[in-house]
């Protein structure tokens, strides 16, 4: 059975709170389920709701950055993201970028339209990794030295037109 697709009436604003009809969601818990079933498609993100046999899509407008980073670890391979979500991403799958602004945010290569930005811990524990020369900032990590390339698109995801 197809998902119901619908607006969920939430939208998560310029500084990262999501709101629902003018009202600031503040609970952990909830906030922890909606992060964690965050999906996306052509249309746009989304929260996916399952009971059973039935499920829903709750499309959400996104102004700012509906997940975060917390935390940046480097095992013997690899650079670790872990992210308010509940997700763990490596790097380079987790592409990182800096806005015209200098904001540093991730995005995985799977879900480009769930954009993460970096909390001052993570933001710290990145700085490690990172170098800037000439003007450019750059990833500094084993053999790699890659510049931080200037995320040129919108962060806003809006509401799809429809929902078919």
């Amino acid at each position: 059975m197809a998902p119901r697709k619908f607006d969920s009436e939430i939208i998560v604003d310029g500084s990262d709170r999501w709101i629902f009809r003018g009202s600031e969601i503040t609970q952990p818990d909830i906030l922890k389920y909606f992060r964690n079933n965050l999906k996306e498609n052509q249309k746009g993100i989304f929260i996916e709701n399952v009971f059973g046999e039935l499920s829903e899509h709750g499309y959400i407008h996104s102004v700012g950055f509906p997940c975060h980073v917390l935390a940046v670890h480097k095992d013997p391979e690899n650079l670790i993201f872990y992210t308010d979500d509940d997700k763990n991403f490596i790097f380079p799958e987790f592409e990182i970028y800096q806005t015209k602004e200098n904001r540093i945010i991730g995005i995985h290569s799977l879900n480009p339209k769930i954009k993460y930005s970096f909390d001052w811990n993570a933001a710290g524990q990145l700085a490690e990794f990172m170098d800037e020369e000439n003007g450019s900032t750059y990833i500094l990590f084993g053999d790699v030295k890659m510049e931080l390339p200037i995320f040129e698109e919108e962060i806003e995801v809006p509401l799809p037109l429809n929902y078919d």
